[in-house]
């Protein structure tokens, strides 16, 4: 730093210091003086003024240095003295000289002008009372809130060598706004600590009401009643699986209830409580079949059948009705309990359900599958795909090119080309009453005005037999003949493998062939045992069966097959008025004994 040296005059020796310290600008201690000439005085009359010269001291630092500043006495005045920080480092802070300071009790300074001096980065020494402000002032704090008093902010105003504000003050002034609710204290005081000014900060939120929850009824069925098509894996539609009922058994739950759950009062930052609303309870409306648990937070079938909502009320139908026809417009039907079709059931379409079907129009190339009755009171125009399937009763106007299978008996005015089958007995004594045609298989009996046609329409009659064991019996006798086929394959590989092996030793490959051969023709002579013993034990059955008849009111024609037990009768010529049945092992025709 290069040297500044001055020369000054004045009436006293202290004078010409001070005003060259002055025009300096820094501390006595940073000078030397020199007098070059003394000045004389005669009774107080100034004859000759003192000339001083000053002269900067040099400062050594070391390489690094930090800044330091001093606050002392001088000529009867509070100085304050800086000197620069050298190299890296710290220089002297405006805060650290402000604190130093107010804790000498010396406020209202002047926080631009240590700035600015501090920016010189030069030895400083300077009359406290010259960095003072000569106006100053105090620290202010701006509040603003928001529109319904759930939000307040402050923003703290720097002072002007002013009084700063404390923690009570501010305190004072939130009183004073009424905020007395939500107060983030811990921001307030982090905000004084670092005076961070004329930033708007957020220091109280009030809390919002936290409404209450409705009661709610969770329903375990699809309550929107439209009509969804099945979609395969392809993404192919199904339009005649429209999905259109939704079927329960007694017992399902079919509806929950949640019950409503209270509200959270709130608050406004002035402590005004805002009140939650509060959740509304729910009730449960419910019709037929249905029955309530005693906690009353469940609704329960008390019934199979489907459920459906209807105007709000929860209601169980044992009886679906379809007013008009059972095509595109519904789909297949399932249900639990009972059908009734007022119209056609179309080609293509299936109904199944758990107890009765009655339709009251025709049945064309349709599936129905009961567990009760099936009553139609047209009939079946089956189309040879048409099938009806009952676990009771089938009972029909009339029956033509149709499967029907009954667990009890099948009832029919007219029975043309169809393929019947029942537990117990086929009638077609009604009015016309007449079997023509396809295959007619019952346990107990037959009985018709008339079987076959004066065409001689071949027809086939088995009474006296289970069907379900016919057809195990003939299944059983397949296999048995597909069995006998496979180890006579089997015994010509073992035999030529044999053969070759005495003249030559055969590959490894050949040996295993002729191990597993062996080992399948052992395991098809256990197979054909067992499949024969089945067939012997069927066979006993179905002569133990073998009491069954067929009674004619009026003709049997020509073309007639009768199959009773294990004996079987064609019919030659017209057979009047007769019963047919098996006794001795023979069949015989005697007079009607009538059904």
């Amino acid at each position: 730093m290069d040297k500044k040296s001055i020369i000054m005059e004045g009436k006293s020796l202290e004078e010409a210091i001070e005003n060259g310290l002055k025009l300096l600008n820094i501390g006595k201690d940073h000078v030397t003086v020199e007098v070059l000439e003394e000045g004389k005085s005669f009774f107080g009359i100034v004859k000759k003024k003192f000339k001083v010269k000053l002269t900067e001291k040099t400062i050594k630092y070391e390489e690094n240095e930090n800044g330091k500043f001093e606050i002392k006495e001088q000529n009867g005045k509070s100085c304050l003295s800086i000197v620069p920080s050298k190299g890296k480092g710290k220089p002297v802070g405006v805060e650290e000289i402000i604190l130093a300071l107010e804790k000498r009790e010396i406020n209202n300074i002047d926080k631009d002008k240590i700035k600015s001096i501090l920016e010189e980065h030069k030895l400083f020494t300077i009359n406290i009372e010259d960095i003072k402000v000569t106006d100053p002032i105090d620290e202010k704090v701006e509040i603003e809130i928001s529109k319904g008093d759930m939000k307040a902010y402050m923003t703290i105003i720097p002072p002007k060598g002013g009084v700063k504000l404390e923690k009570y003050d501010i305190e004072k002034i939130l009183k004073d706004h009424n905020i007395v609710y939500g107060i983030d204290e811990s921001l307030i005081q982090e905000i004084i600590l670092k005076k961070e000014y004329n930033q708007k900060q957020l220091i109280a939120v009030g809390k919002e009401p936290i409404n209450g929850q409705d009661g709610k009824i969770k329903y375990h069925f699809s309550i929107d009643n439209k009509i969804k098509p099945q979609i395969d894996q392809r993404g192919k539609v199904n339009y005649k699986e429209l999905n259109i009922i939704e079927c329960v058994k007694k017992g399902d739950c079919i509806a929950e209830k949640t019950l409503p759950i209270d509200g959270i009062d709130g608050r406004t930052i002035k402590g005004k409580v805002l009140k939650a609303k509060v959740g509304k309870s729910i009730g449960f409306k419910k019709g037929k079949n249905i029955i309530e648990t005693e906690d009353g937070l469940k609704l329960i079938a008390d019934a199979d059948g489907q459920v459906k909502l209807i105007d709000d009320k929860v209601e169980i139908l044992q009886v679906y009705e379809v007013t008009g026809n059972i095509d595109h417009s519904t789909g297949n039907i399932r249900f639990i309990g009972t059908v009734i079709v007022r119209g056609n059931v179309r080609s293509g379409f299936k109904i199944e359900c758990s107890d009765d079907v009655e339709v009251y129009g025709v049945v064309e190339g349709a599936t129905i599958i009961a567990d009760g009755n099936i009553v139609l009171h047209k009939g079946i125009h089956g189309q040879n795909v048409g099938k009806l399937i009952s676990k009771k009763d089938i009972i029909s106007k009339y029956m033509e090119s149709c499967y029907a299978q009954a667990g009890g008996s099948i009832h029919s005015e007219v029975i043309m080309h169809c393929n019947l089958k029942s537990k117990e007995s086929i009638t077609a004594l009604e009015k016309k009453g007449m079997i023509v045609g396809g295959e007619i298989r019952a346990n107990m009996e037959v009985n018709a005005k008339s079987i076959g046609s004066p065409m001689a329409t071949i027809t086939k009659i088995e009474v006296g037999i289970d069907p379900e064991i016919k057809e195990q019996y003939e299944s059983l006798k397949q296999e048995l003949e597909i069995l006998y086929k496979n180890k006579d394959s089997v015994r010509k590989a073992i035999e030529l493998l044999t053969k070759m092996s005495k003249n030559t030793e055969l590959s490894k490959e050949k040996q295993g062939i002729l191990i597993k051969s062996k080992s399948t023709e052992n395991y098809l002579n256990e197979k054909i045992e067992s499949v024969n013993k089945s067939l012997v034990d069927l066979q006993n059955i179905l002569q133990e069966l073998s009491n069954g008849r067929v009674n004619v009111l009026s003709v049997m024609h020509p073309g007639v097959r009768i199959a009773i037990g294990n004996s079987v009768y064609y019919v030659r010529d017209d057979i009047p008025c007769a019963t047919i049945l098996r006794e001795n092992g023979e069949i015989k025709i005697g007079p009607y004994l009538g059904k």
